[in-house]
Order: structure tokens, then C-alpha cells, then sequence
């Protein structure tokens, strides 16, 4: 009997205690909450309105308007250089000298036949005016007075030689003085002292202006007829077609400073690749703009009013098609394809999606589901 007791006893107790445990193991449970992550931060820009310029961008090739390759008239050996290679040089500055004695002998040799062409003319004139009144009185052959006329006439016309070999002697001793024909840069010293010049063959240096500098570019037939409808003084070049309209953009993506204005457009257009040029000069005082550079010409084709505007990285791209994360009121973020038009430096035009004051994420796009909720927060502008 007391054993049954003890057994009971024991059989209680060990339920008791798994009771125990199997309470303490449901506890926590009760304490388990079923709360997801918190909404996602983002940053968010309304989409805006405003009245916008349309600009457009060409590549363009800068060049000097007046380019002048140096060369020699007159053939002989270089005897001096007279200017700083890559220096500004002024139209008539002495530039070159070829060795100048051969031509001043040359001279000398034609002023001396000038001189024997005036004693002959002398000689015949007096035989023609002391037989002209012997034959007069049949004192002497006619013959000899017709012989002494043609030695005048010859004379006269050696005398008119002469001269003329005097004019080209002295332009040739005149040409080996080279000088600047234009205002401009000079280039690189293509020959040096000593060295034989050949007439003009012989390339001695260029020279290229550079006030104004011009800069070419090719638009499409399009943009052509757009811009005369702005701009009508663009088909031809007369004072309401010269506004300073168009901006440059170097190589390094700075703005140029000075504004240009048109110079001429090309009189036909390319058939091959269906463009216009254009010819536009930039003021360059300080001598920034070099021929041959490369840049960007940017000018106004179109005033657009209220059209709708959104930052450029709030833009998402996916096979050729365009959307962006568009937040509601119940702060969820919903997918919105878009048709983009024109970009405005960091910024986008709206044709359509979307309407004035909606919000679009512009930080945090990779962190975001689609209908997913978000923490909104609004885009600071400024620094």
C-alpha cells in the first residue's frame, strides 16, 4: 500500500514539473510580435512647370578666318628670320630676308642697259635731225635718213625694255623682303638661316588670324527651317541675323565666355549627308579660341510655356522604355511610364505620364518595390 502511494506520488509530481515546462516554453511566444521592416527612405521632387527655352547642341570645328601660307617670290638662300615663332604679327612686318645681292646686281645690270637704250635713242635722233634737211635738199640718200629713224624707233622700244627689266629687277629685290599680308598668329619657322628657298614652292611658315574666331557646324534641314522661323535674318547675313544667339561649349565642357554671332550659312545643301553649314564668329580677345579646336555649339530654336519638368535621375530605363516611381498621398510607390522630351541640362521634359506637383523618387529607386510604402522625404535644393 504505502509503495502505491509513492508511485502516485511520484507520477504527480513528474507531470507537475513538465506542466511547468511546457508553461514556460508558451510564455515567449505570447511576447513574439508579427511587425515587418519599416518603409524604405527615399528622396522625392515634384514635377514641375515652368516656360522653358528648347536649345539645341552641334559639334562644331573651330577655324581662323583668314589662313596665309608663306612663301617665297623669288628663289635664293634665307638670310634672316625677324619675327618669334607662335607671336602676333601685324599686316606689312618684315618677316623674312633673302640674300638681296644678286637682285641688287640684277638692278644695277638693268639700270646700265636702260643707259646704253637712251644713248642710242640720242645718236638716232641726231642723225634723223641732221639728214632730215640734206635729203630735204637731195644732199644725201634717202636711205640713210630711213636707216637713222629705225635706230630711233628701235631705240625708243629698247629704252621701253629696259624700264620694264628695271620694274621687275626692283619688285624682285622687293620680294626678298617678306612681310605679313594679314594681322594674325604666326606658326612654326618651317625653314631656317642658310637654307636655298625655291619661288614659290617653298613653304616658309603660316599665319592665321584670330579676331574673330569662326566656328562651323553642320544642322540637319530640320533645324534649319526651325531656326529661320525664330530667327528669319538667318537666311541671309543682315543685321537681324546677326543677334549673339549662339553659346560655345569647349572641349573641357566650360562655356565660352563671349557669345557669337552668325556669320553666313552655306550656300547649298551637303546631298550626302543632308546637313547645312554654318558659319558663326566668337570675339577672342584674349586669344583663347585656337583653329582647329573642337566643341559644342548650343543656340535657341524654341520658347515652350508650362512644360512639365523632372530631375534627370529620377528617370528609369528598361528596354528602350522610360518610367519613374511616382508617390501618392498613401505614401506607396507606384511605377509610372513616361514620354520624355527634351533635356534641359539636369532635367527632363514631360510630354506624358505625368501631371504638376506629383511627387517622383529621385534617391533610393534600388531600395524600392513597386507599391511598396516609403518614407518620403522632399529633395533639398541649393548646397
Amino acid at each position: 500500500m504505502r509503495k502505491t502511494v509513492w508511485n502516485w506520488q511520484r507520477w504527480l509530481l513528474g507531470n507537475l514539473v513538465l506542466l511547468a515546462l511546457l508553461g514556460g516554453c508558451e510564455r515567449p511566444r505570447e511576447k513574439k510580435t508579427t511587425s515587418g521592416p519599416p518603409p524604405p527612405p527615399v528622396v522625392v521632387a515634384p514635377v514641375r512647370q515652368e516656360n522653358v527655352t528648347i536649345f539645341r547642341e552641334h559639334a562644331a570645328r573651330l577655324e581662323a578666318r583668314e589662313t596665309v601660307e608663306v612663301r617665297s617670290r623669288v628663289e635664293g638662300f634665307l638670310e634672316k628670320v625677324l619675327f618669334q615663332e607662335g607671336s602676333q604679327v601685324k599686316a606689312g612686318q618684315l618677316l623674312f630676308v633673302i640674300d638681296q645681292r644678286p637682285y641688287k646686281a640684277a638692278q644695277q645690270d638693268t639700270r646700265g642697259q636702260l643707259a646704253q637704250a637712251q644713248a642710242a635713242y640720242g645718236r638716232a635722233k641726231k642723225d634723223v635731225e641732221r639728214l632730215r634737211p640734206l635729203v630735204a635738199a637731195k644732199a644725201a640718200p634717202k636711205q640713210d635718213l630711213d636707216r637713222a629713224e629705225s635706230e630711233a624707233e628701235f631705240s625708243t622700244a629698247s629704252i621701253a625694255k629696259a624700264k620694264a627689266a628695271i620694274a621687275r629687277a626692283e619688285l624682285d629685290l622687293k620680294f626678298t623682303e617678306i612681310r605679313s599680308p594679314i594681322n594674325g598668329i604666326i606658326g612654326r619657322e618651317e625653314v631656317t638661316v642658310g637654307n636655298l628657298v625655291a619661288r614659290d614652292r617653298t613653304l616658309l611658315t603660316t599665319i592665321s588670324s584670330w579676331e574673330p574666331m569662326r566656328a562651323v557646324f553642320a544642322i540637319s534641314e530640320g533645324d534649319y527651317l526651325q531656326m529661320t522661323q525664330r530667327f528669319p535674318g538667318i537666311r541671309s547675313p543682315a543685321a537681324s541675323g546677326r543677334e549673339a544667339i549662339f553659346e560655345l561649349i569647349l572641349a573641357d565642357g566650360s562655356g565660352y565666355p563671349f557669345k557669337g554671332r552668325l556669320s553666313f550659312v552655306d550656300r547649298t545643301l551637303d546631298l550626302t549627308t543632308g546637313t547645312l553649314r554654318i558659319f558663326v564668329d566668337f570675339p577672342n580677345p584674349e586669344n583663347i579660341l585656337k583653329p582647329g579646336m573642337f566643341g559644342r555649339i548650343r543656340f535657341p530654336v524654341e520658347e515652350r510655356a508650362g512644360a512639365l519638368l523632372i530631375p534627370q535621375r529620377a528617370v528609369q530605363r528598361l528596354q528602350e522604355v522610360e518610367s519613374v516611381l511616382v508617390v501618392g498621398p498613401d505614401k506607396r510607390a507606384t511605377p509610372r511610364t513616361v514620354t520624355l522630351g527634351e533635356r534641359l541640362q539636369d532635367a527632363f521634359i514631360v510630354k506624358a505620364g505625368l501631371q504638376a506637383g506629383e511627387l517622383v523618387v529621385v534617391e533610393g529607386l534600388q531600395n524600392v518595390l513597386p507599391g511598396q510604402l516609403v518614407t518620403p522625404t522632399p529633395v533639398q535644393h541649393g548646397p
